[in-house]
């Protein structure tokens, strides 16, 4: 009644003060009405809004207390389950498939693959059926012994398992393993103080008892408490090689420390005598390999199976004039055959990257070699040989035959010559080695004797050459007689106009002259014409009378 008063005493104040502005007063006292309602209405408005800010505001206050209260349960409950040292699996009627904490899923699966997996399933549908708590022993295939508990918890049901480890650790003394082994071994505190030590380390040292190695503070060498100190920092020391008097007699040792959990220090020695020794003597024979191929003239190159520069020799490097520094860095077959076009010191290819890939082939397929001769395009000429290297990899043999191929063609110039200029001769000239082979014959000494040239190719042997006489014309005793020269060590000379009857009728004439070099110069000489000449001259003449 209260409010309404105030009301009515508002509008008539504000009519009233409309009134004196002029105008009708009815119509004032409607927009006063009008004016009063509006703002009873918006002031109500805003009272409703503030009432329902601070009740959602008091709502998602208890819900976020609510959320923190339902996440810490959930972590007590994860800590719990965490803390138990049992698997767990929960089971349901409801559940697909059963949760699983700690591997309990993949247990319960073990279990129910066992040899009692009957009993097991047996337990767990009471268990899920009526709630029936059960424990019982089960054997899997990983595990002799499980412990298996299952209660109801709720509508579901919870199974715990537990892996009797005990039968499975063996109980060894592993202080006694250690002692048994033939390598020295020590512990030493996080102050380097030697702690304990096992029978090797006590023969090495020269101590009798561990209690006199604890009491001198016994070590195999005086920087082994440097490495135990760069161990204690946290830097596991591995194969540190240091040297020790050992029984006597100086012995290479290689140390491996290690910081243990509790900072202490553990070490242990290898002797590596033996094999120190082995690579010294290794290391010497590759130098005296290398000081043998420094001999060769021959230049040699070893590449490796990663077709890297293995070693060379000092022809090598005269050979191909390519920097020992470069060399040393162990540059591939493929660097060094593009390093040697660059200085055109290998034959020029239509298709060098063809020719190039062909070459380094053979590192692939085995028992394959190169076997060539490179024409350089400087006017050398290079033998080419390729053969596998038992490491892995191909030896590589350069040799220049330039002068050799010169001597040789100034040889077969030399011969075309001499065998032009003895083709000049009428005489039938033969030149045998001091093998007894024939090294040079004319034309003439083919057609007096009917020799087809492909006969007397490859240096037939006088021997060869009688027989086919022999064979041809008839056996009449001279190439016994040149053999007889030419195995002779001053061979007589014959009478340049001596008389031979050959089986055929002709007559000859020999002459068998040794040469300085060793070889056997036999002279021909076809005398049938001159002789039935003479014979003609000789014949007693007829006088016919007119």
């Amino acid at each position: 009644m209260g409010a309404y008063l105030f009301v009515l005493s508002s509008v008539s104040r504000l009519a009233n003060w409309l009134t004196v502005l002029g105008d009708d007063p009815a119509h004032h006292y409607s927009l006063a009405a009008v004016v009063v309602t509006s703002l009873l209405l918006g002031l109500g408005c805003s009272l409703w809004a503030i009432v329902t800010h601070l009740r959602h505001r008091s709502y998602r206050a208890s819900m976020r207390a609510a959320l923190a209260r339902a996440q810490s349960d959930v972590r007590f409950r994860e800590a719990m389950i965490s803390a138990c040292p049992e698997a767990i699996a929960v089971l349901g009627s409801d559940m697909n498939a059963p949760l699983s904490y700690r591997g309990g899923a993949g247990l319960l699966q073990s279990c129910l693959d066992g040899p009692d997996a009957p009993a097991l399933a047996a337990k767990l549908e009471d268990l899920l059926a009526s709630g029936t708590g059960f424990a019982a022993t089960v054997r899997t295939a990983s595990f002799p012994q499980v412990a298996v508990r299952g209660c109801a918890v709720g509508s579901r049901a919870a199974v715990f398992f537990r892996i009797d480890r005990a039968s499975d650790e063996p109980d060894h003394d592993f202080a006694a393993i250690l002692d048994a082994l033939p390598l020295p071994i020590w512990i030493r505190n996080r102050h380097l103080v030697l702690t304990w030590a096992n029978r090797a380390f006590l023969a090495a040292t020269g101590s009798a008892t561990l209690r006199e190695a604890l009491l001198t503070d016994a070590s195999l060498d005086r920087s082994e408490r440097d490495l135990a100190r760069t161990a204690s920092e946290g830097r596991d020391v591995t194969a540190a090689k240091r040297y020790a008097v050992v029984n006597g007699e100086r012995r290479s040792l290689s140390m491996d420390l290690k910081r243990l959990n509790d900072r202490s220090i553990a070490g242990f020695a290898v002797d590596t005598t033996a094999l120190s020794r082995a690579e010294a003597q290794l290391q010497l024979s590759i130098d005296a390999f290398g000081a043998v191929l420094n001999t060769l003239e021959t230049a040699v190159a070893i590449f490796g199976a990663d077709q890297r520069l293995v070693s060379y020799n000092s022809a090598y490097v005269r050979m191909w004039h390519l920097p020992e520094a470069w060399l040393d860095a162990h540059p591939t077959f493929s660097d060094v055959l593009d390093r040697l076009r660059e200085m055109r010191r290998v034959p020029e290819q239509r298709n060098f990257a063809a020719w190039k890939k062909e070459h380094l082939q053979q590192f692939h397929e085995a028992g394959q070699h190169v076997l060539e001769t490179w024409h350089l395009p400087t006017g050398m000429s290079v033998d080419v040989r390729s053969v596998p290297y038992l490491l892995g990899g191909t030896v590589y043999l350069f040799r220049d035959i330039s002068e050799r191929l010169r001597m040789e063609t100034t040889h077969q110039l030399l011969l075309n010559t001499q065998r032009a200029l003895v083709n000049t001769v009428d005489q039938a000239l033969a030149l045998f080695g001091p093998d007894g082979r024939l090294r040079m014959h004319n034309d003439a000494f083919t057609k007096l004797w009917q020799f087809a040239e492909r006969e007397l190719a490859g240096e037939p042997h006088l021997t060869k050459i009688a027989d086919l006489c022999a064979a041809r014309i008839g056996r009449d005793g001279i190439w016994s007689m040149i053999a007889a020269g030419v195995n002779a060590s001053e061979p007589e000379r014959l009478g340049e106009w001596g008389d031979l009857a050959r089986a055929d009728g002709k007559a000859l004439s020999l002459d068998v002259t040794r040469l300085p070099d060793g070889a056997t110069l036999v002279t021909f000489t076809d005398n049938t014409d001159l002789a039935q000449f003479t014979e003609t001259l000789l014949k007693p003449k007829v006088v016919t009378a007119a």
